[in-house]
């Protein structure tokens, strides 16, 4: 079943306002003619009386004297005045001594002339005269002494009232009419230009939203309630872009943390395996790296002493890459058992890498030398070593090893002068496997390492860039609780 579409606004405008307004004002008009009828009936109806009230006198006396010449002159004048349709003079028999116009030849019958002839005064009444509706004044005529000597009849035509009223009604309703379409147009321009275009702009920004435009918003234009409106649109608007956004953004997360977990999962997978080579690796490496040693010890002969030398060469260098191994992906259990301070840190690094390769200075700047920190020193001396390793290979000239403590964590700090690193590769240097260096120059592990003891210990490690414009990487480790001084593991 199909649902009864309401009407517009500017059609309930003029159903619920105008034409109201219009029928009151028609009414007022007819209540107002019909007033107007009554005045002017009792205006043209004084008229007469009037008129016979000015010559009753000279009538009186000219019929009292037998002068039927002046009455009759006298009647003449009055048939002349205006709109008369009539007049007559009657004596007190009846009889009719003097007549203009179209009047009653005999008033006998009239009920109307005998009241005013028993009341002494003027009487009036609608009757009809040779088939014409007429108003009829009967005025009564005096001797001096008082005594009622004659009557006079004056007429008018009723029609001379009728047309008048319909004049007046015909040119009332026209007015009217002009003034209700006026009314009507300025009810429809008036809607338009105050309120009909202002909500005919939100209809078209609905429209729009409708269509999937959400970043379209309404102006605050118009009467304060289209403002409102507008207001109000805008704010709904702005909070669906905002949950469409808060949506995009969720989504997005999520397929980060997919993402992460995968690659965590990867890594871990990863992890198993290189730690499961690396553990099968080390004892082969070793059997080979003490076989040649023997022969290096019982051969004399130069180019054997110098082969066995290279053998020796690359299964230290194999050693290594499955030490990373086993340090990236290890988990040290006792990671936060052990004390220690930053001098202590300092030392263990300085002594295993503190000689810097040739033409590079080595800076130190320990500002926190009794700071503590909680956690595997061994570790933290690896993640230390492999960082300032680094420094040296992408140093030009300059390497600075600095340590400062603030309220919440210590930090240690390695700059070099080098090329740094591009911010887009910053995080991609963490993982595993990753490196910036020729094939053949690196495992790509360092760093993966780096990471791993960080985590282990609650800290994190920083990339950015250094005063000199090359790399700097900051480690930084939670304060200690208790005491700081000279604590060792």
């Amino acid at each position: 079943m199909k649902h009864l579409r309401l009407p517009g606004l500017q059609f309930t405008l003029i159903l619920a306002v105008v034409l109201p307004l219009l029928l009151v004002s028609g009414v007022a008009v007819y209540w107002g003619l019909g007033v107007i009828q009554s005045h002017d009936e009792e205006r043209l109806q004084q008229d007469l009386a009037l008129l016979a009230q000015a010559t009753r006198y000279p009538l009186s006396r000219a019929l009292q004297n037998g002068d039927y010449v002046q009455v009759n002159d006298i009647t003449t004048s009055i048939f002349s005045v205006g709109r008369v349709y009539g007049a007559s003079v009657y004596d007190q028999r009846g009889d009719r001594v003097s007549q203009v116009g179209i009047v009653d030849r005999d008033v006998s019958d009239s009920r109307s002339a005998a009241d005013a002839v028993a009341q002494g005064d003027d009487l009036g009444t609608y009757r009809e005269i040779e088939g014409e509706d007429v108003f009829s004044h009967f005025t009564p005529l005096f001797s001096e002494d008082g005594r009622i000597i004659g009557l006079l009849q004056i007429t008018r035509q009723r029609s001379d009232f009728d047309q008048r009223l319909a004049d007046l009604r015909n040119n009332a309703w026209w007015i009217w009419s002009l003034t209700a379409g006026a009314i009507l147009l300025v009810a429809i321009g008036g809607h338009y230009g105050g309120v009909g275009r202002h909500v005919g702009r939100l209809s078209s920004v609905m429209a729009r939203v409708q269509d999937g435009d959400r970043r379209i918003r309404a102006q605050l234009r118009g009467p304060r309630e289209t403002r409102q409106l507008a207001a109000a649109l805008n704010e709904m608007l702005d909070s669906i872009e905002a949950a469409e956004q808060e949506i995009i953004d969720q989504k997005a997360r999520e397929t980060r943390l997919n993402q992460r977990l995968q690659h965590q999962e990867k890594m871990a997978m990863i992890g198993r395996v290189a730690g499961g080579v690396a553990h099968e690796l080390g004892a082969p490496l070793s059997v080979i790296d003490g076989r040649a040693r023997m022969l290096e010890r019982r051969t004399g002969d130069e180019r054997g002493q110098r082969n066995l030398g290279d053998i020796r060469h690359q299964v230290q260098r194999m050693t290594r890459i499955v030490q990373q191994l086993l340090d990236c992906f290890r988990h040290s259990p006792s990671a936060a058992e052990e004390r220690f301070t930053t001098a202590q840190l300092m030392t263990g690094v300085l002594d295993a890498h503190g000689d810097a390769p040739e033409g590079i200075t080595l800076e130190i700047d320990n500002a926190a030398p009794e700071a503590v920190i909680n956690g595997d020193r061994t570790r933290c001396e690896l993640a230390v070593s492999n960082l300032l390793r680094n420094a040296f290979l992408a140093a030009s000239s300059r390497v600075m090893l600095s340590v400062r403590k603030g309220p919440q964590a210590i930090a240690v700090t390695v700059e070099d002068d080098g090329p740094g690193i591009p911010p887009g590769d910053r995080e991609a240097v963490l993982e595993p496997f990753h490196t910036t260096r020729a094939s053949g120059e690196g495992t790509g592990l360092g760093l993966a390492v780096v990471r791993s003891v960080m985590q282990e210990h609650g800290g994190a490690i920083i990339i950015g860039s250094s005063r000199w414009g090359g790399c700097a990487m900051v480690l930084q480790w939670p304060r200690a609780g208790g005491s700081e001084g000279g604590e060792s593991a």
